[in-house]
């Protein structure tokens, strides 16, 4: 199993928090530095996790007034909880299987020889770390990053960037499944391949092949832990 990073930890304590009713809907959260002296952790973990659940509409930040609790999560039974998550990590999968099979392809078109070198770099770098069983949670990011750079269309990346927050926490979840990273890493060494070798079809149907198998985890709704 993954490691959690320590801003993944933050981000689970002050859920639990909230959900356990220590923090009520409509209370302001303590400052980040004395949350960040309580857990024991950096700043910039707790603000990274305080950023995320912002986003997830579970906290309100106010600017130079403080953090507050937007939704009290124990009105909604965990299971409740769970299935809202599996919809937000279904409806990502499936946008960016709209999105990334497109992407690939141009990159195979368009990207340099440097941009397509770097790829397959990554992929290597993604490879190795799976057969050590070491967290690649970076490279897997940049992965797809370095793609929809490769790709030359400003629009399609910005659009890829904007759900980057909701990204990180859908890998989060696939890492954990038994299998999945070994998959995940032959996907994107096959798919780097198709990139380095300019072939746009292969590198498009890789790549659906790679988000479909995704989407059809989370359609059995395999659980996080």
């Amino acid at each position: 199993m993954t490691k959690k990073l320590t801003y993944e930890t933050v981000y689970d304590e002050i859920k639990r928090n909230i959900k356990e009713g220590h923090w009520k809907q409509g209370e302001q959260l303590p400052p980040l530095e004395q949350l960040s002296t309580e857990l024991g952790v950096g700043i910039s973990s707790v603000r990274e996790a305080v950023r995320i659940l912002g986003k997830q509409k579970i906290l309100r930040i106010e600017q130079g007034r403080g953090t507050y609790v937007e939704n009290e999560l124990t009105e909604a039974p965990a299971d409740r909880l769970d299935f809202l998550e599996r919809a937000t990590m279904l409806q990502l999968t499936e946008a960016r299987l709209i999105i990334e099979p497109e992407l690939a392809a141009m990159a195979a078109e368009k990207a340099t020889a440097e941009e397509a070198e770097a790829i397959m770099a990554t992929a290597e770098a993604m490879k190795r770390k799976v057969e050590k069983k070491r967290d690649f949670l970076k490279e897997d990011i940049q992965f797809h990053d370095q793609i929809a750079k490769a790709s030359h269309n400003e629009i399609m990346f910005h659009m890829l960037d904007r759900m980057s927050d909701l990204l990180v926490d859908s890998r989060r979840k696939s890492m954990k499944w038994a299998g999945m990273n070994e998959k995940a890493s032959s996907f994107h060494f096959l798919i780097a391949q198709a990139i380095v070798q300019r072939n746009p079809t292969q590198a498009r149907a890789l790549m659906k092949c790679h988000l479909e198998d995704m989407l059809f985890e989370f359609h059995k709704g395999r659980d996080e832990e």
